[in-house]
């Protein structure tokens, strides 16, 4: 045994060791639980998504599998198809944007407000001098937001390779993770059951929830943007789509810069309607229907108390509040309800 071989070399005797206190052992493992979560944490909503999603995945990967037997290459090709489904068609409209955007840069440059500057015009008060004082000023601030860009960059890999990552493992030793889980978590067998069967219930009313506001919302903003003669309607509602997994302030980063591209082509009704839309339409019908439709996956709880937790958790957890705070409240209830059970079970067991 590694104990019996490392305790001589700590100077402690076999018989001391064998005899030590049993008590201990709970104590270290809620410990290393306790750190093990900590250093989980900042990852864990792509640890979650990952989770739900291998569940989600789980049978088609196992008919295609069983078909082709060799269970590896199959999860590698499924994890493949789903980067692909999620990033070409981001990868796509963010392209074009990219595209309009530096479109836009160059006539700003190219216009004759900016030459003024430049060339130091009186009309404009600004000299050479001036700008250059200007731009080291502002250059400050400009590396602050490239580091914050930088670190949100790197934050977003390590969760992707997190979510891929371990969609793959999960695909091929998820069953096995279970198993051990199941024998090894400090609860009996039914009750971790029941724990486990509300987890997968909240992953997939969240996934319904999402997905069913994120449509909704990207609907109503390609209809505006339609009815504004928006260019590129279509490519920017998928943006909308893709940032409605952002709660609250997602679409935001999509609709906000078109209002304000409107207000600055001197198109200032049709900014000012975008802007209406966008506040009290795009981004207040995901407070309504994401809960709703939560609630008609199947996650037992009803829609007042889906709404309370997701806000709820916004407030305490960030972000991470809009899959903590559900699940946290879902488990809870299934807690409650198994101790109760237990309480009712125990006079007839007397």
């Amino acid at each position: 045994m590694p104990g019996a071989r490392l305790a001589p070399a700590l100077g402690v005797s076999t018989d001391e060791t064998t005899c030590a206190p049993e008590r201990s052992v709970p104590w270290m493992a809620i410990l290393a639980s306790i750190a093990a979560l900590v250093v989980m944490w900042p990852l864990v909503t792509w640890i979650l998504l990952a989770v739900w999603t291998s569940v989600f995945v789980r049978p088609l990967h196992a008919r295609v599998a069983h078909a082709l037997g060799d269970r590896p290459r199959v999860a590698a090709w499924l994890v493949v198809i789903f980067i692909v489904v999620l990033f070409v068609p981001i990868a796509l409209v963010a392209t074009g944007l990219t595209l309009d955007a530096i479109e836009l840069v160059r006539r700003f440059i190219s216009s004759e407000q900016v030459q003024s500057l430049v060339t130091g015009n009186d009309s404009v008060g600004r000299s050479p001098r001036d700008l250059m004082q200007l731009v080291v000023g502002q250059s400050g601030r400009a590396l602050t937001l490239a580091a914050e860009v930088a670190g949100t960059a790197a934050r977003l890999v390590m969760g992707l390779v997190v979510l891929f990552g371990g969609l793959y493992t999960l695909l091929i030793q998820g069953g096995r993770l279970y198993a051990w889980l199941e024998q090894h978590v400090p609860l009996p067998t039914p009750a971790f059951r029941r724990l486990a069967g509300a987890f997968v219930e909240t992953g997939r009313g969240l996934f319904i929830g999402t997905l069913g506001a994120g449509l909704a919302q990207a609907g109503v903003a390609t209809i505006l943007f339609l009815a504004l003669g928006v260019p590129q309607a279509f490519a920017l509602g998928l943006l909308v789509l893709a940032a409605s997994v952002l709660h609250l302030i997602g679409t935001f980063i999509v609709w906000g810069p078109v209002a304000i591209g409107l207000f600055a082509e001197g198109r200032t009704t049709a900014g000012i309607i975008l802007l209406a839309g966008g506040v009290f339409v795009i981004s207040s019908i995901d407070n309504f229907v994401r809960p709703y439709l939560a609630r008609r996956g199947q996650l037992q709880l009803p829609t007042l108390l889906v709404l309370v937790a997701i806000f709820g958790g916004l407030q305490v957890f960030g972000a991470k509040g809009v899959l903590l705070g559900p699940l946290l409240l879902r488990l809870a209830k299934e807690g409650l309800a198994i101790w109760r059970e237990a309480r009712q079970s125990e006079p007839a067991r007397c």
